[in-house]
């Protein structure tokens, strides 16, 4: 068994969406996990809504490749639709983590390349895993790389994806 990470986000009618998300990951994998919930402005295009943002974990026997049709699949299914980079968007799921493999494939990159620079993927997935677990290609601990994040914008957001 794989431990795999997924970024969950959007900024069109977010809450709908990543609860529709979430509900579609666990039709996949049932045993699902996921993080808080995290409200975070917008990169690189910064006129746009701001988006919602979690990290949701699993384990699963499927390769890297079988995560990713589903992953887009889903998001096929919520009429994914992005009218340029970084511009806003119903839905947006991406492999972030598959156990600690590193990967350069011309289809994805493991770990996610720019997850790292990222406040809205760091914050939930320290929701899930240890702080002072280690960026499997960059060796640094989770806690050190959220740190270098500061200055950017994201909070809690109270929207639970969990099972109550």
């Amino acid at each position: 068994m794989s431990r795999v990470f997924i970024a969950l986000g959007s900024n069109i009618e977010p809450e709908t969406n990543l609860l529709s998300a979430a509900a579609s990951l666990r039709a996949f994998w049932p045993d699902t996990r996921f993080s808080r919930v995290y409200r975070s402005a917008p990169m690189g295009h910064e006129e746009q809504a701001f988006f919602l943002n979690a990290v949701g974990m699993m384990e699963t026997t499927e390769p890297p490749e079988e995560i990713i049709k589903k992953l887009q699949s889903i998001e096929q299914n919520l009429k994914k639709e992005t009218p340029f980079r970084f511009g806003p968007r119903t839905i947006d799921l991406d492999l972030l983590l598959f156990d600690n493999l590193t990967l350069h494939d011309p289809a994805f990159t493991l770990p996610h390349p720019r997850m790292h620079e990222r406040r809205f993927v760091l914050a939930p997935l320290l929701d899930l895993i240890s702080p002072e677990d280690r960026h499997p290609s960059l060796h640094q601990t989770w806690s050190k790389l959220l740190d270098a994040t500061q200055e950017q914008t994201c909070e809690l957001f109270p929207l639970h994806l969990e099972v109550r």
